[in-house]
């Protein structure tokens, strides 16, 4: 019998080089994908610089996979979909002009700090469009692929990855994939155990309550700037899904 397909959406491959081996070793009833976007599809304009619809996006990257690997909707067991919260729920206030920093963009606890004006603008419609896109995610369970229904679900890691990992928020870019496998060969837990220290929600509740807590948190105040990740339960989700 073929194993059926978890198919794990991400940002970088860095949430691969973290969870791709522990997927791999305590899911075994299902062979472990990963989609690696390489940009943010919950704030990319389309050609002609207006917000797509959102569940049109998330169908098309599960649709373009399928067709380049050859794989059917019906041997997707399920479909994780993992971002960063880049601060999106923050008040606009939060977003802070600093006209003589080196950064065109820096985070912080309370704000994001940019240069300019413009660039102050550019933020605040980034995250009025990706807060929007989080809660019509938010409100799916499912995709509708090829007539059948797919389990979906959208987690988060607050600021980013990087901050949850190794408490930097404002990493470069060109050293993520070095620092995550230098964090990987030096963890002596499971990276399970390591997220969920970051868990911002009572681990006594059901997993669905546990979701809509951890998702609740993240829009309050400054708390999407905040070191904090809802990952964990994605293993909640696999087991649910994979055990049908």
């Amino acid at each position: 019998m073929t194993r059926k397909v978890l198919l794990v959406i991400v940002e970088g491959q860095t949430e691969q080089i973290i969870l791709e081996d522990f997927l791999d070793e305590h899911f075994t009833d299902s062979t472990i994908r990963f989609d690696v976007q390489r940009e943010d599809i919950l704030t990319k304009w389309d050609a002609k610089k207006r917000i797509p619809n959102i569940k049109n996006s998330v169908s098309r990257v599960i649709h373009n996979y399928l067709e380049k690997y050859k794989f059917l909707a019906k041997d997707l067991t399920a479909v994780i979909h993992i971002t960063d919260a880049d601060g999106c729920f923050i008040a606009p206030e939060f977003v802070k002009i600093k006209s003589d920093m080196e950064q065109n963009l820096f985070y912080t606890e309370d704000a994001i700090f940019v240069k300019t004006e413009r660039r102050k603008e550019q933020i605040e419609q980034r995250n009025e469009m990706k807060a929007n896109n989080v809660k019509i995610l938010l409100a799916n369970d499912h995709f509708s692929i090829e007539r059948l229904k797919v389990p979906y679900q959208l987690f988060y890691f607050a600021t980013n990855l990087e901050h949850v990992l190794w408490n930097e928020r404002n990493e470069v870019a060109t050293e993520k994939v070095q620092k995550a496998d230098e964090f990987m060969d030096n963890l002596s837990g499971s990276i399970k155990e390591y997220l969920a220290e970051f868990l911002p929600v009572d681990g006594t509740l059901t997993y669905r309550e546990k979701m809509k807590e951890s998702w609740t948190h993240l829009t309050k105040g400054c708390n999407s700037l905040q070191r904090g990740t809802n990952v964990p339960l994605l293993f909640d989700m696999i087991t649910s899904n994979v055990g049908e």
